[in-house]
């Protein structure tokens, strides 16, 4: 059935108006229907959009929880990484202080050392063992002079400023020599040491030098007593050149007079 070339539109009210009557011709009515196809046609588009919208956002959404959690994998990594390099430098420090060196291909002539040091008995395996935890004593004076500051303890409850070692004034580059044998954990430069040593002995003790004026040792070096280790100096937070010792046992600072016996040489 065709459009009619005319259309006509009777609106009829319940009260006593007269009717009204509309008439629409064919091209009208074809203009009516194209513009409401249209609108059909566009409101669909916009929804189908919509909809393509709403699936792209979920799965951006997905993406993003996906990147968090690669994100938080990430930390936890780094996190375990971290734990498993400070292991590492932990057991590499046990190592030194227990003189173990790395380890070289076993030969036939290399393990003749060996059987001729190896333990006896279980007797003697553990007085090396203990010997190696406890360490040698750091009892050398490690430098020539005058003690200027003793060791304090201190009390900042009460107002005194604690001084964890005791200061030995001396002539800048004098040397100063290792307290024990050990091994060289750690040398730099601090605010208050200004240039400093720390040597390990064993498990058991821990010397500082500080206020050097220049080192002599690396990390990781194994001293003699009485080798060398620095020099007198300056640096640091002092006034005049000395050297401040720190003797430290089972992480706790202890008076060196503890330790040492008398006074240190003179000049």
């Amino acid at each position: 059935m065709g459009i009619p070339k005319h259309t006509r539109i009777i609106l009829m009210t319940d009260d006593e108006r007269p009717t009204r009557e509309y008439g629409i011709s064919r091209p009208v009515v074809i203009l009516l229907l194209g513009l409401t196809l249209v609108m059909v046609g566009f409101l669909t588009l916009v929804l189908i959009s919509y909809a393509a919208q709403i699936r792209q956002e979920h799965h951006y959404q997905g993406l993003r929880d996906e990147l968090t959690a690669a994100h938080t994998q990430l930390e936890d990594l780094a996190e375990l990484t971290g734990e498993l390099e400070r292991m590492r430098t932990f057991q590499e420090r046990v190592l030194r202080i227990l003189g173990v060196e790395p380890v070289a291909e076993a030969t036939e002539d290399s393990l003749v050392p060996w059987g001729d040091s190896a333990p006896r008995g279980t007797a003697e395996a553990l007085r090396r063992a203990a010997q190696a935890v406890a360490g040698p004593t750091p009892d050398l004076w490690p430098a020539a002079g005058y003690v200027t500051r003793e060791f304090v303890r201190g009390n900042t409850a009460r107002g005194i400023t604690p001084h964890l070692g005791i200061d030995i004034a001396g002539p800048t580059g004098a040397p100063l020599v290792a307290a024990a044998e050990g091994r060289v954990f750690r040398t730099g430069s601090d605010e208050y040491l200004g240039n400093f040593v720390e040597i390990q002995h064993g498990l058991g003790y821990v010397t500082v030098y500080g206020h050097c004026s220049r080192i002599a040792v690396q990390r990781g070096e194994k001293v003699a007593r009485g080798q060398v280790v620095a020099y007198v100096g300056q640096s640091g937070e002092t006034s005049a050149p000395h050297l401040h010792f720190e003797i430290w046992r089972e992480g706790e600072a202890i008076d060196p007079r503890e330790l040492m016996i008398g006074d240190p040489p003179r000049q």
